[in-house]
Formats: C-alpha cells, sequence, structure tokens
C-alpha cells in the first residue's frame, strides 16, 4: 500500500504545533503534511456537491517528550456507507490490517481524515475509531477540512492528561498552504503565541506580481472551471455506484462561502440551487467573536445571493437556515479565517484581482442560468416551433 515518507532527521527544523492543553508538542514532515492536503483536495473534487472523505494512519516516532509524524498512510476506503468517511467491515479490517504492518523503528502515532461537509471536529463516529484504534495517551487524531475557495484549515486532536478528548473543536487551527507557495503550513495562532509552526515563511516577504502579469488570472479561472467540470463529469460516470447516486440525486447544498473584500465580508450562496428557489424564507447567522449578528432573508434577497458584512474579528462562523414550504428545516455552514483588522496591503491588489474574477464569474454564470431558463420556457410554450 503507497504511503508517503520523510526520513527522520533529528537535526532538521520540522513544523511544530503546541498547544498547554498538550501533554507534547507535535512535530510533522512538510512533505507528508503536503500530500495529506493534496490527497483531501483531489477527493474533494472527486464528487460533486461535497466530495468525498478520505483517511489513513500517521506514523512516526514519540522520544524526548514528542511525537513526530514522519509517513502518512492512507486508508483505501470504499464507500460503501456514502462518501464521507464512514468504515465499513471492510475498511475495519484493512485498518486493522494496516496497524499491524509495523515498520522498523516506526509505530503509529495516530490518524488522519478529512471533513468536507462538517467542521474541525470529532464526531461519534470519529470518537469510535479513536478509542478503537488509537487509545495510548501518545496517539493523536488529525482532521483536515478542504475547501474549494479558501486555503484548507486543519487541527490536531489529543488526550489529555486527564485521559479526556476536546473533540467539539480543536485548541488551535492550523493553515495548509501549498508547500510550493509558503514552504510549510502556517497557524493562524502564531501571532497569539498559542501555536507555533517552525520555518514558516510570512507572505509579507513574498514580492507582489507586476500588474502587466495579471492578466493571465481571467484565463487561468476559465480553463480551471472547465477543467473541473470535465473532471466532475467523468468522475460521475466512473465512480462506483454511489458516486453515481450523488451525482443523480444530489443532497441539498447551497454553496455558502464567506471571503473578504477590502475589509467587508462577502458571504455568498447559490441562488440558483434548488432549496434556494423553494424556500419560504431564510435567516443568516453570523457570529463574529462574541457579537452575533442575525440577518432576516426574504425570498427577493435569498436570490440575491450575497449579504455584505463589516467584520471585525480573525474568525467569523456563518449559518444559513432555510424555512421551506413543508415545515422542514435545511442548514450549512461555513467559516472565514483571516486577520483582524486592515488587510495585508501587500497583497490586497492581489486579493482584489482575484475577487474580482471570481465575482465576473459568478455573473456570468448567473447569465448563463437565465438564459437556459428562458430557453426551456419558450419551448415548453412553443413545443411545435421549430428553428428556421
Amino acid at each position: 500500500m503507497r504511503s508517503s515518507r520523510e526520513p527522520e532527521r533529528p537535526g532538521q527544523a520540522s513544523p511544530t504545533w503546541r498547544v498547554p492543553e498538550c501533554p507534547f508538542p507535535i512535530e510533522w514532515s512538510a512533505a507528508v503534511m503536503e500530500e495529506i492536503r493534496a490527497a483531501a483536495m483531489e477527493a474533494l473534487f472527486s464528487v460533486p456537491h461535497g466530495g468525498a472523505e478520505i483517511g489513513g494512519v500517521l506514523w512516526g516516532t514519540r522520544s524526548g517528550g514528542r511525537v513526530r509524524i514522519l509517513a502518512a498512510r492512507p486508508l483505501e476506503c470504499e464507500h460503501a456507507l456514502g462518501p464521507t468517511f464512514a468504515l465499513s467491515a471492510k475498511d475495519h479490517a484493512r485498518l486493522a490490517e494496516s496497524l499491524a504492518d509495523a515498520r522498523e523503528g516506526w509505530e503509529p502515532v495516530g490518524w488522519y481524515h478529512s471533513h468536507t461537509r462538517s467542521e474541525i471536529f470529532l464526531s461519534a463516529k470519529d470518537m469510535e475509531i479513536y478509542d478503537r484504534y488509537f487509545p495510548d495517551p501518545w496517539h493523536v487524531a488529525l482532521v483536515v477540512r478542504p475547501h474549494a475557495m479558501q486555503p484548507m484549515r486543519a487541527g490536531f486532536f489529543f488526550r489529555e492528561a486527564n485521559g479526556s478528548v476536546h473533540a467539539a473543536s480543536t485548541y488551535s487551527e492550523l493553515v495548509l498552504q501549498p508547500v510550493g507557495q509558503v514552504g510549510q503550513a502556517v497557524s493562524p495562532a502564531i501571532a497569539s503565541g498559542v501555536g507555533q509552526v517552525g520555518q514558516a515563511v510570512s507572505p509579507a516577504v513574498r514580492p507582489t506580481p507586476p500588474k502587466h502579469s495579471r492578466a493571465w488570472l481571467w484565463w487561468a479561472a476559465i480553463i480551471l472551471g472547465i477543467a473541473a467540470g470535465l473532471f466532475v463529469f467523468k468522475s460521475g460516470i466512473l465512480k462506483k455506484d454511489w458516486t453515481r447516486v450523488f451525482a443523480a440525486d444530489p443532497p441539498s447544498s447551497f454553496s455558502l462561502m464567506a471571503y473578504d473584500l477590502n475589509g467587508q465580508l462577502q458571504i455568498h450562496w447559490d441562488w440558483t440551487a434548488v432549496p434556494i428557489r423553494s424556500a419560504e424564507a431564510g435567516t443568516l447567522e453570523i457570529m463574529d467573536g462574541t457579537a452575533r449578528t442575525v440577518v432576516a432573508l426574504n425570498k427577493p434577497r435569498l436570490r440575491g445571493g450575497t449579504v455584505s458584512y463589516v467584520r471585525t474579528g480573525a474568525r467569523v462562523d456563518v449559518r444559513l437556515s432555510l424555512r421551506q414550504p413543508d415545515g422542514k428545516v435545511s442548514e450549512e455552514f461555513t467559516s472565514f479565517l483571516g486577520q483582524a483588522g486592515e488587510p495585508d496591503t501587500s497583497q490586497a491588489s492581489l486579493r482584489r484581482d482575484l475577487q474580482d474574477q471570481a465575482a465576473r464569474t459568478r455573473e456570468l454564470e448567473r447569465a448563463v442560468a437565465d438564459l437556459r431558463w428562458i430557453l426551456r420556457r419558450d419551448r415548453e410554450r412553443h413545443p411545435q416551433a421549430t428553428p428556421r
């Protein structure tokens, strides 16, 4: 079974995660973390409306009062129970076999898995896996949260000195950028002193691309959109039976997302989604630190697809609730992680360019959807009409 590996180099500085509640610091190989990040992103786009979740075993060493992650062995989950990382009987057997296949000098130090439809926490089923296969005090759990429009976030979980696990959320989140961009995973908690990451490269030292070189962004967005569509279409044909089921009968997702535009948080959802069009009304709940804001949304405002909010904190959690005609309520969550106060001026211009291109793409998608609706209406009104 394929797994990422990096030899242990005692003299080499490694990214490190530590919080006061954890009895030991956690170090990891940047190459191993990059492989986990890349695999989670690939799985995110493998299935429409949320992607598939992945997981596997973390291998490494424990010495000098610290845990080191030196390899990641993916578990080939058959996803018999759906696209989430829910293990079938065969998956449990494969996991037990993987743990028994020890390698010289290394041991299982924990496990990892991705959440594509929920936040960074350990669910009841996650805790079952954690307690059953990783019961030792030094065993850790890593949850990664890939996102199509934002950097991937991650968090570690562990057993505290009294044996309890703070499963509701991680004590300190990481932001996992591609290694080619920043060289190491960078924790947003560095500024507050909660988390520490070795050899992190500050984004401020990267030169801003010259203005004349940004024209490629628009074409890159178009090419990536076409490639993603072809990939999803191919996946819907070639994946397993449950994948085709999800493609044919997708879950009620309305693609809630949040991004920053010159200090204002832009909260966006897919106004063409079936739950949005059928909803009688909606409620947008915004948690900005300890400040809670509730915005009532009527049908016209739901069809607008965007709400602007002036944020004050670095993290903002958003929940969109929809009330359907049958009385059922559907919800979707998203979070924004950034910096409190003014945006980084060294990257503000490039960020504005990217956001402008994204806004133009959404306008094009809306225009195409309207055109399809008009054509479909005309065909229904004039079924016998033939084009000249």
